[in-house]
């Protein structure tokens, strides 16, 4: 189709530049998480475009390393979480790297391998979700040892803290995990720690290699700006009907909105069955015309509405940008994802599958 009624765009340039700035600053291993769709940017064009940075490719779920696989992705993928005992033996099919966090998951790997498996062991520091905590760890790695068809070519951590102004979590964490690595002979094991926050920030996390996620695709998780970074998702959508309320006239569900005088309203071909917020129902904005307009009334499942001023000259199926510039004006993910009471990686991951993505 020529038309869209909303749509992304994908500056895959722009990722491309930022994970060699990523890796420049830093001077470490980059091992680029695509997990969800690469952040909603679309996880094979992004592997595609850097695949020349990246050592390693890491993803959250079986199934998701499975999907690359056939979707001809040849390269190393780490599945980040523990798996299932049930599901070793699709990881060896498809020649996965798995995370290990318990020991009934390494032995039925074991046992299933043909040959030898690449593993990497998640240490619980204290992000208390996954993995093998820090004070069991080095007699775990030990222990492990003893599986002969398995390598341990990596071990890390989650940093549960690093995006926050208080790092001292952080540095805790740092001790606990450098109290194992003391006491366990890895040999050439691969250890990482450091998500985007600690990549762009706390250099004493980076170690042997950087696990940057958001900030791949130009999006800073914590106040820190230590490099320059280029959003790469802008979201577009169209005006698809105009309309004007008198005074005291309601709009969308509910009519919660009552307009104060003679109004005009567009509709945008936009709602929350796309993935745009229903929280951001009169409190979100988006542009048209290269200038910010308010939404008005609910936002529904297909459909936004949005109040003019009386001087905008507008037609149907004219732009309207949610994330990203219009002229001098700008939205960002960050900007969007507090008006609607939550985080940039929520709005994009949540970009629903009916909205096509077009790559630059």
């Amino acid at each position: 189709m020529d038309y869209f009624r909303t749509h992304t765009e994908i500056n895959l340039e722009a990722i491309r530049r930022n994970s060699e700035t990523i890796k420049a600053s830093t001077g470490k291993q980059l091992i680029a998480v695509v997990k969800a769709d690469a952040y909603g940017h679309g996880v094979v064009p992004v592997i595609e475009v850097l695949r020349p940075v990246a050592d390693m490719f890491a993803v959250a779920t079986i199934e998701e390393g499975v999907a690359l696989r056939q979707a001809g992705i040849r390269d190393p993928i780490l599945v980040l979480f523990s798996s299932l005992p049930e599901q070793a033996a699709h990881i060896v099919a498809h020649g996965l790297t798995p995370t290990i966090g318990d020991w009934e998951f390494a032995n039925r790997l074991n046992d299933v391998a043909s040959k030898i498996v690449s593993v990497h062991v998640n240490i619980n520091t204290g992000m208390n979700r996954s993995g093998i905590y820090w004070t069991e760890a080095a007699q775990f790695l030990n222990r492990l040892k003893t599986l002969h068809r398995l390598n341990v070519e990596g071990v890390f951590t989650h940093l549960a803290t690093a995006d926050e102004t208080d790092k001292r979590f952080v540095f805790l964490q740092l001790k606990r995990f450098s109290s194992v690595l003391e006491k366990v002979s890895n040999g050439s094991a691969l250890v990482h720690a450091a998500n985007s926050a600690a990549a762009l920030a706390i250099p004493e996390a980076h170690f042997d290699a950087v696990r940057p996620g958001l900030s791949l695709y130009g999006i800073y998780p914590a106040l820190e700006r230590t490099i320059q970074l280029e959003p790469a998702l802008t979201w577009k959508a169209r005006i698809g009907w105009m309309g004007s309320l008198s005074e005291g006239e309601g709009v969308s569900y509910g009519l919660r909105y009552k307009a104060p005088r003679e109004t005009r309203v567009v509709m945008v071909q936009v709602g929350y069955g796309d993935g745009y917020p229903r929280a951001l129902s009169g409190v979100g904005e988006v542009l048209i015309g290269g200038a910010r307009r308010p939404i008005v009334g609910r936002v529904c499942m297909d459909v936004s509405v949005v109040r003019l001023a009386s001087t905008d000259n507008v037609s149907v199926g004219d732009e309207v940008v949610l994330i990203g510039k219009q002229g001098d004006a700008e939205i960002t993910v960050d900007e969007l994802a507090h008006r609607a009471g939550t985080i940039s990686y929520e709005i994009l991951t949540q970009i629903g599958a009916r909205v096509p993505k077009n790559y630059i």
